[in-house]
Parts: structure tokens; sequence; C-alpha cells
């Protein structure tokens, strides 16, 4: 495959993750919307196992971005176990987005799950530790709940699963989220 069969491919998940979710318009004035901003503001970072994949994320401030001589953001922990420490790593989630409605996620997508999955949504204090995981079903998203995954390593093809609420699930817009485990061809 040629390089720019890989960009276009890449370019054609981008655009059909971004077509799952709605554009939202801003309300000053609608509390619900000040979590998404408040995630927004901030980047995903590992805080504890980093570079497995059940490393558990945290929210951070972006301070620097990678440049040319080291591959590795540095931020500072805003919540979580690792809060007010600065730290220099790979393991960053940059932008995400809502999963607005689970009957459009496909199985297989790649997503962060809020791992306290409160029933209420948009609980600024309950942002504090994120997982990556693997949609395995939305058999039940009319319900507004989504079936996880959870690989604990790279050979791991029988994950544990449990559900989560859509709202507790978000997109991994960048970087590109891909299922960690390698299967047998």
């Amino acid at each position: 495959m040629s390089k720019k069969h890989i960009i276009l491919a890449g370019l054609a998940v981008c655009l059909s993750l971004a077509a799952c979710h709605k554009q939202t318009t801003y309300d000053r004035n609608d509390p619900n919307q000040d979590y998404e901003r408040f995630i927004n503001s901030h980047v995903f970072a590992a805080c504890e196992a980093v570079g497995h994949p059940y490393a558990r994320y945290s929210l951070a401030e972006l301070l620097q971005r990678p440049s040319n001589n080291s591959s590795d953001y540095k931020v500072t922990f805003i919540n979580g176990p690792c809060k007010g420490v600065t730290a220099w790593t790979t393991d960053v989630i940059v932008k995400t987005a809502p999963v607005d409605d689970a009957e459009l996620v496909p199985t297989g997508t790649i997503v962060l799950r809020n791992f306290d999955n409160p029933k209420e949504p948009y609980d600024k204090d309950t942002t504090s530790h994120w997982n990556t995981a693997v949609v395995v079903g939305n058999s039940r998203a009319k319900q507004g709940i989504l079936d996880l995954g959870f690989p604990r390593d790279r050979n791991d093809f029988f994950p544990s699963r449990e559900s989560a609420y859509a709202h507790n699930v978000r997109y991994i817009l960048s970087p590109q989220g891909k299922d960690i485990r390698n299967f047998i061809r």
C-alpha cells in the first residue's frame, strides 16, 4: 500500500468518526456544556501503567508539544493520583469527542471510557480516571449503554468486558486509536 493510500485511508477513518457525532453550538448558560468545554480545554495523559493497554488516563494541562528533538509531551496533571505532577510522556490523547448516538458507534472502535461511569452525565468531579477500550457491542444502544472490552495485553483476545453509559464514552480523534491486540492472520 502506498503512502498516499495510507493517508487517504486515515483521512477516511477520521471523517467517519467525525460523522458519528454531531457538531454542537455552545450556549454559555448551559451547565452541561461547561463540562464539554472543561474536557476540551485539556488533554488526557497516561498517569499510571504508561504504555500498557490498561493505562490510567487523567486530565492534564498541555505545557509543551513534541519537537524535532523529542517525541514527548510536557504536561501537568490537574486531577487523579498524579494531580499537580509535571511529567514528560508520549502517551497523550490530545483530542476527543463525545459519543452522541450510541447506535452509530461501530464494533471495534477504540474509545476512552470514564472509569467512574456516573449515571448522571457531565460531572466534573468524576473525570480523574479514564481507560481506553474497544467497543464490543452496541445492542443496548437504545438505552444509552455500550459494551466495552478492556484488553490486558497485546495477545488478550478475550478481554474483560463491562458496560458503560454512552455519555461516559468519548471518541479518540487525535492521535488515532488503534486496537492494540495482535490478531493472528
